[in-house]
């Protein structure tokens, strides 16, 4: 019996459509859906077992194994689609992303053009569950960039293996059979490799992990061996309808698989390290799903279910779902400066679901099927036509981009009344709200600008000769005059936060040296991760924030400055400061207490850099300043001569006390010194009011 039923298996485009409802949704909603991206791994399944089922067909039909005529079908198939929703999105981006983001993202098609865009993002550190930049407009293209750089391999391996044991292809008589057990080997041995590199990966370089084809090369070649085991079982005459026990453990099977891959989707979310192991529950599942759909016999009920026709006509249309919904969900966002509200979130699906719709009707079949494209020469030298086509569009936008920046616009200045009209004595504070005024009054955006826009995201504060990404990093990266001993104002600082552009160090002539340490897209102070007890020592994506504090303890330091990330913007769009925000979860407010406490002895000083205030308002001027507690416990341990004592815990304030100092609208919540006294004892001490 043949390995899967004539034609295309309409279980299997039932399952490409749950995995990119699933990954639509994941990105539409975020709830509950929250781990929806699993759905791009179902989806590296099926592929890895769909093209290794065509390729062996290939050798047991033929006893050859064309890799020009394989390339030919990979180029019909995939190009005609990606590079209209390329050309599409360059023009959106150029029209619509302003000459800040456009730039970026306009080289980002072309990385896409040469499927190469994961290597893109992973060089960049794009998270892909967007807690730092805007994301790319087109970011999902990196598992297309996966598919691709696999395919690149896994057929040349076939070959290999085919000359090492049978000599040259072209010898092999035809309905010859492929040697299946060389075949699963060799993917079983690259699929380990691979999975074992994506375990040690994620637990190290979560961002690398994401995207690279290593650690998911795995999840292709689970695909396929599923696809080799299947056509060595029908090669041996092994496929005769199964028993009735046997077709009892195949529903219980196929039936488990499928509430694995629902209770995944709804149980993942951004906290979760992926790929590592916990990938190996989507994949197992879907593999399951394509393999008992592929034993022959009856069908199951997941079978049925996956083959109902509204399924099969959204797996139909997947692939060029999958490339329609992130533009078209993420550009509006970036040009409104807000996320989508409910009705404009369903308009911009019902958009992706109609374009996909056209795109498959008259794109991707009529590609497909083309007479004129049946020649591999020709097929395959259309992928030349598309990376002209993208980097032409790309190249286009962005000189359209650069006409848009005006020029000769003068800058914005304050007038003799600037303190009545900003509500601020600081100069740079009120320059800062004068801005934001004028640009919501139409005023064009001055012509001189150091650094240029275009280059504004490449304009990062140097925080030295390690940036943390490596989680082997143990030590302090001075930066500035790092041969001098003084620091700025007598203080040497590690500031544990998250965006090195935002710290800007001390020139390299100052002659003041600062230790800085950081962590990039990590959780906030205080957040212990899901199940976990709430802690203020504990291990932010990377950097350990003990770590972060004993190095601090080790430097005898008159001033600590610590610096955050935004408190759940998804979700509550407020800053820590927000009182709104300051109701919701506890353990945000908990969390801070906690790291403060800890710090507090260790220095003379503690500064909490608040959040910058998101700019809400359509007319008139700032919010003022939001007024902060004051951190003051009632005392902290002498500083010693030779030896730092271990942090001591203090018990939090007993009532709110606010004493804020204005920073660009938002403040900082400081400490005031406190005297030391040989015979206080900060283990007695009351809580500071």
């Amino acid at each position: 019996m043949s390995t899967s039923r004539p034609g295309l298996r309409a279980d299997i485009q039932g399952l490409r459509a749950v995995a990119v409802l699933t990954v639509i949704a994941s990105h539409a909603f975020a709830r509950p859906v929250t781990g929806g991206f699993v759905g791009v791994d179902v989806f590296f399944v099926i592929s890895g077992f769909l093209i290794t089922q065509l390729l062996v067909r290939e050798v047991a039909g033929t006893g050859r194994l064309s890799i020009l005529g394989f390339y030919a079908r990979r180029a019909r198939r995939i190009l005609p689609a990606a590079t209209l929703v390329l050309v599409a999105t360059a023009i959106a981006t150029a029209l619509w992303l302003g000459p800040v983001r456009a730039p970026e993202a306009l080289r980002d098609t072309v990385w896409a053009a040469f499927f190469a865009a994961n290597i893109r993002f992973a060089r960049s550190g794009t998270d892909y569950f967007g807690q730092g930049l805007p994301p790319s407009p087109v970011q999902h293209y990196w598992s297309l960039a996966v598919e691709e750089q696999f395919y690149l391999v896994w057929p040349l391996v076939m070959l290999v293996v085919l000359v090492a044991l049978t000599g040259r292809p072209r010898r092999r008589p035809a309905h010859a059979q492929p040697p299946y057990r060389e075949l699963m080997a060799a993917i079983a041995v690259l699929s380990v490799a691979s999975l074992v590199w994506s375990v040690l990966q994620t637990a190290h370089r979560p961002t690398v992990a994401y995207f690279s084809t290593a650690t998911r090369g795995w999840e292709l070649g689970l695909g396929a061996l599923g696809a080799l085991w299947l056509a060595r079982r029908a090669a041996r005459d092994e496929s005769a309808t199964p028993t009735r026990p046997a077709r009892i453990v195949g529903e219980l099977a196929a039936g488990l698989a499928l509430v694995v891959i629902v209770v995944v989707c709804l149980t993942y979310d951004a906290a979760t390290p992926f790929p590592g192991w916990q990938a190996s529950l989507p994949v197992v599942a879907s593999l399951v799903l394509l393999v008992v759909g592929g034993l022959g016999g009856p069908h199951t009920l997941v079978d049925r279910m996956l083959s109902l026709r509204p399924l099969r006509t959204v797996g139909d249309w997947s692939y060029s779902l999958y490339l329609w919904h992130w533009p078209l969900l993420v550009i509006p966002v970036q040009y409104l400066g807000r996320e989508l509200r409910p009705v404009e979130t369903i308009v911009a699906l019902l958009v992706t679901f109609v374009l996909s719709g056209l795109s498959y009707r008259f794109v991707e079949n009529p590609f497909r099927s083309a007479a004129w494209l049946r020649r591999p020469v020709r097929a395959v030298a259309v992928y030349p036509v598309t990376v002209a086509l993208v980097a032409a569009a790309a190249a286009g936008g962005s000189a359209a981009v650069a006409a848009s920046v005006p020029r000769g616009t003068p800058a914005i200045t304050l007038g003799a009344d600037w303190r009545t009209a900003y509500h601020t004595d600081d100069q740079a504070e009120a320059l800062v709200r004068a801005s934001v005024q004028a640009a919501r009054e139409g005023h064009g955006i001055p012509g001189e600008l150091h650094p240029a826009l275009a280059d504004l995201l490449q304009s990062t504060a140097d925080v030295g000769d390690c940036d943390y990404e490596d989680d082997s990093v143990r030590r302090l990266c001075p930066s500035g005059d790092v041969g001098s001993d003084r620091t700025p104002r007598g203080h040497r600082y590690p500031t544990p936060g998250t965006d090195p552009g935002v710290r800007s160090p001390p020139r390299s002539d100052s002659g003041y040296r600062t230790s800085t340490s950081w962590r990039e897209k990590c959780r906030r102070a205080g957040h212990p991760g899901r199940g976990h007890q709430l802690r203020a020592v504990h291990r932010l994506r990377g950097i350990p924030v003990d770590w972060a504090i004993e190095q601090i303890g080790e430097l005898y330091l008159d001033l600590v400055v610590v610096s955050t990330s935004p408190t759940n913007r998804a979700k509550t769009h407020r800053p820590l400061s927000d009182q709104a925000a300051r109701r919701g979860p506890a353990w945000s407010a908990r969390g801070y207490v906690d790291l403060l406490t800890a710090l507090t002895p260790l220095a003379d000083r503690v500064a909490l850099l608040l959040d910058i205030p998101y700019l809400t308002r359509v007319s008139g001027h700032l919010p003022p300043a939001p007024r902060m507690p004051r951190w003051r416990p009632a005392c902290s341990p002498r500083r010693p001569t030779t030896r730092r004592p271990s942090p001591t815990r203090l018990a939090p304030p007993r009532r709110p006390g606010w004493r804020p100092a204005p920073l660009l609208g938002s403040g900082i919540a400081t400490a005031p010194p406190v005297r030391r006294s040989r015979a206080t004892s900060c283990r007695t001490a009351t809580p500071g009011t």
